[in-house]
């Protein structure tokens, strides 16, 4: 009993910590979700048991007979490898049993919540095992220090490793806006394109590229984790940890990772007040801006399409792709300025730049009329 409350200590800390932010689900809803990642520790018991019923089977053990003879820390980085496959896998389960129930998720940052949900659960009943180990050992002294170092160290970990790859799960779930997105502005998945002619649909390819994504760059992630920790190697670990979390907070820190992947039914959805084709010249339109840099007429005319069609992704998503290339674009030019020795503007360099804009301007011009002409030409109205 102590060794639980001792490991239910963290998990109390980072959901109130977790909590205070603004959610979509209830915490019922929440708790389940923490429930399943309780209960991920069982399907490895499992493992561990037939492989002792079965020695050939064992993978760790077929490690340490073909790899580690022959070199030690080779044998320990495969091992834990196996291990964060093994531990990552399950976490991902409760986040796919969770999104195909009720409780579904419908944006970026629900993938990622739950994913952490699962983490945290999957570390309460992991904690429980080292500390009601050391308490039968008898050795008290180490209880606290490793109540501190799992709790605010382990746990950490899990969470982070997790909300990588909940962030890709998310972006997985917007595969069809994203191959119709990017086909505006020309680029193309070889492997979906290629995997489409055999009837596999693209957006189905692009959406498990991205899960998978997810799952090997936290497994990887995972694994470099535990084997810095069996080396002793801590300051390295640290260095994971918080470069594991500065890259979650850039991913969640773009606009596109809070776009709402579905509406609740009975909220309704407005009809486009265009045709296919004109919404079609618009798009092009926004995906030549797009790849000329020009993401502050994106936003805005994505802004005026929305108000016609409100509830298109496409447009959605070219609008947060938008607003997160404005964000880098401006401090990337804020470095190169801090950096910059001399003004490159001469006198032929400026007559090159006028004249590049004009051919520039010409080339979109006609389209650009036809564009302004169809968001112009009505305003928004109820659908009949």
């Amino acid at each position: 009993m102590i060794a639980i409350l001792l490991a239910m200590t963290p998990v109390i800390i980072w959901i109130n910590v977790l909590l205070k932010k603004k959610r979509r689900h209830s915490i019922r809803s929440l708790a389940q979700v923490f429930i399943l990642g309780t209960f991920t520790v069982i399907p490895l018991i499992a493992i561990q048991y037939l492989w002792y019923l079965h020695p050939e089977w064992d993978v760790y053990r077929w490690i340490d007979q073909n790899i580690a003879t022959s070199n030690v820390e080779i044998g320990f980085l495969a091992t834990f490898v196996v291990v964060g496959i093994m531990e990552e896998i399950v976490k991902m389960g409760v986040v796919r049993v969770a999104d195909a129930s009720k409780m579904k998720i419908q944006t970026i940052n629900d993938a990622v919540q739950f994913s952490i949900l699962a983490a945290l659960g999957f570390a309460f009943s992991e904690n429980i095992y080292y500390f009601y180990s050391i308490m039968s050992s008898g050795n008290l002294a180490a209880l606290f220090s490793t109540l501190v170092f799992r709790s605010s160290f382990t746990v950490c970990a899990h969470m982070i490793f997790s909300s990588i790859f909940g962030y890709f799960y998310g972006i997985g779930k917007f595969s069809n806006e994203i191959v119709e997105q990017e086909k505006w502005v020309g680029e193309k998945h070889g492997l979906a394109k290629f995997l489409s002619k055999i009837g596999i649909k693209e957006y189905f390819t692009v959406k498990y590229q991205r899960l998978f994504t997810g799952l090997s760059i936290a497994m990887l992630m995972h694994a470099a984790f535990n084997f810095f920790l069996q080396m002793n190697m801590i300051i390295e670990a640290m260095a994971l940890i918080i470069v594991g979390f500065i890259y979650v907070q850039f991913l969640m820190h773009r606009k596109a990772g809070h776009l709402i992947l579905s509406h609740d039914a009975t909220e309704g959805t407005k009809r486009s007040m265009m045709a296919n084709t004109d919404e079609d010249v618009v798009l092009e339109l926004v995906g030549m801006w797009f790849n000329d840099g020009k993401y502050q007429d994106v936003i805005e005319i994505c802004e005026r399409l929305l108000m016609r069609d409100p509830d298109n992704k496409v447009v959605k998503l070219f609008k947060a792709k938008a607003l997160d290339r404005s964000k880098v674009g401006k401090a990337m030019n804020s470095i190169k300025s801090l950096f910059s020795e001399k003004d490159e503007n001469t006198d032929t360099n400026i007559l090159e730049t006028l004249r590049k804009r004009k051919e520039e301007m010409q080339r979109i011009e006609a389209i650009k009329s036809n564009a302004e002409k169809l968001l112009d030409q009505k305003g928004p109205q109820q659908p009949e």
